[in-house]
């Protein structure tokens, strides 16, 4: 689902952009990569997070969003070596599977009407022993039980998220809750 005009005037910010890109090398900081890795950034959108980590690591990274516009906006940044970018649906990842090290989502799920099979597909390209790294609003569970009545915005809770990552048994290895917002890392051990 393509964000509204309003919400990417705030989302691409250059404020929003920078405190996402920063997130996303503090979380990722929680994890001893190795060069060359696979990166794969879910939910995108213009591409800060990516630049930041293909700019500070020796990641191979690539970066996927739905929005064909918020990709050209990306693809208008500084070109690196180890970035590419591409327009594709969370849903159905045109991937291997196993082909990343690390997979990571910020604040994408929620845009997503299906975000339990996107999750789904971000397990099944990571390999086992890899990293899902996910940023998301999470919602009290009573909101989050009304998302089969919307159709535009989901709703994914706390408890909806943990059971979903039990679900694919991944092991939690961080966890932070920053108001509305949580951060976890998990390891694909099976």
């Amino acid at each position: 689902m393509r964000m509204t005009a309003i919400e990417k005037h705030f989302v691409n910010g250059q404020r929003n952009a920078r405190a996402v890109a920063e997130r996303a090398i503090e979380l990722l900081a929680y994890v001893q990569t190795k060069p060359g890795w696979r990166y794969l950034d879910v939910g995108c959108g213009i591409g800060s997070a990516a630049r930041e980590i293909a700019k500070k690591t020796s990641l191979d990274v690539t970066a996927i969003d739905f929005d064909s516009k918020q990709i050209s906006e990306a693809q208008k940044g500084e070109t690196l070596p180890n970035l590419r970018y591409d327009v594709m649906d969370a849903t159905k990842l045109c991937f291997r599977d196993a082909e990343f090290e690390i997979v990571a989502s910020s604040m994408a799920t929620h845009h997503i009407p299906n975000w339990r099979k996107a999750f789904a597909e971000m397990v099944r390209v990571l390999r086992i022993g890899g990293f899902l790294i996910y940023t998301e609003l999470v919602f009290p569970s009573w909101l989050g039980k009304l998302e089969g009545f919307f159709h535009l915005v989901t709703f994914p809770s706390k408890t909806s998220i943990v059971d979903v990552a039990a679900r694919h048994q991944l092991a939690t290895i961080y966890e932070e809750r920053e108001g509305e917002r949580i951060n976890v890392i998990w390891r694909k051990d099976m």
